[in-house]
């Protein structure tokens, strides 16, 4: 499940509201944010 300490660091450059989507969009995929991520990026 995902954690906070998954988030992208802050160094990664994503709007704040696009950091809190992605967070829930994982807990909804039950996988981590990281993994979440390159989902959404590979889709792309």
């Amino acid at each position: 499940m995902a954690d906070k300490k998954d988030l992208a660091p802050e160094n990664v450059r994503l709007k704040d509201n696009y950091r809190e989507r992605i967070f829930a969009e994982s807990q909804k995929l039950d996988k981590s944010y990281l993994d979440t991520l390159y989902f959404i990026v590979d889709c792309y």
